[in-house]
């Protein structure tokens, strides 16, 4: 076990002669670890600090391995941390970071190529990772390790907000936890880390509102629900026009808690849906790259074998 003082974190880490070592984050606490996470992220481009029981959650719902994750640590002040997902033959780097003092020392690529040494040793056959789309310098760093980009994807946000057209809930039905995980097996789209099944199932508190409508429309709208936010939603439309299934759905879904702010995360910037969100009051509140690296690239009959990490 290291025994390091993580309240020491301000410890300044020389850029002359950077000598560290990359430890597995699970001989770290769970408070250490996200006093180490918050600190690599106080002039980050999106902030998005962590409590100890948001730091909790995050793990068990994005199934991270804190055996295959890694800590950067110098001068017994760790400034680096980067955290490996395992889901299958597939591994999601996430939380990567290094605090103000620690960079431009070439860290973070030692951290990145750890983690996929990490991923490859594991039989991984892809890495997938996700980075915010202005920060240039991180996303240099991953097309030099080879990563491709395969899609943007929306990070998105609704104030609890009235709204200003006429909620029209005939051939609706509000649906529980079970119904809801029957229904996103049954999803037709391509879901990220975040928003795969396996993530809604850990992030648990799913309901579901399931629409017949007598125009011909029929769809489905799964949702997590909290005390002070909804989130998670993923829409499904299986006839009629999505705009207008997806619209209804999500009036439908606001009347009923009109009081909670929502958040939508990784909703791909081509999703069908996404008019329907627009006009319901969401707004873009940034934009995520998600990239991934071909570690056993394998073929069917000349078609590449999707990617099944949703699974």
């Amino acid at each position: 076990m290291i025994n390091t003082q993580l309240t020491q974190l301000n410890v300044r880490v020389r850029r002359s002669k950077a000598t560290y070592d990359l430890v597995p984050a699970n001989q770290f606490t769970l408070q250490q670890l996200t006093d180490i996470y918050n600190q690599t992220r106080v002039d980050y481009v999106v902030p998005m600090p962590m409590s100890q029981g948001k730091m909790r959650e995050y793990i068990e719902v994005y199934d991270v391995d804190l055996s295959q994750s890694v800590v950067a640590i110098s001068k017994k002040a760790a400034f680096g941390l980067g955290f490996l997902g395992r889901r299958g033959d597939y591994t999601w780097i996430t939380r990567l970071g290094i605090t103000p003092e620690g960079r431009q020392k070439g860290v973070g690529r030692k951290m990145v190529e750890d983690l996929i040494n990490r991923s490859d040793n594991l039989k991984a056959k892809a890495v997938i990772l996700e980075v915010i789309k202005n920060n240039s310098p991180a996303r240099n760093l991953f097309e030099s390790l080879r990563f491709k980009t395969l899609r943007e994807l929306l990070v998105i946000r609704r104030p609890p907000t009235q709204l200003d057209v006429p909620e029209v809930n005939d051939g609706i039905k509000a649906l529980g936890y079970q119904e809801a995980i029957g229904l996103i097996e049954t999803r037709t789209d391509t879901p990220s880390w975040v928003t795969a099944n396996p993530s809604l199932k850990n992030a648990g508190n799913l309901s579901a509102l399931v629409a017949d409508f007598s125009d011909g429309g029929r769809g489905w709208l799964v949702y997590q629900n909290t005390v002070f936010q909804l989130s998670r939603v993923v829409i499904e439309t299986q006839a009629g026009d999505p705009y207008q299934v997806a619209t209804r759905l999500l009036q439908h879904l606001h009347t009923l808690h009109p009081a909670q702010d929502t958040v939508v995360e990784n909703l791909p910037a081509d999703d069908i849906h996404w008019p329907a969100f627009k006009a319901i009051g969401y707004l873009t509140s940034f934009v995520r790259i998600e990239m991934k690296l071909d570690l056993q690239s394998k073929s069917k009959n000349g078609l590449t074998v999707p990617v099944p990490w949703d699974n």
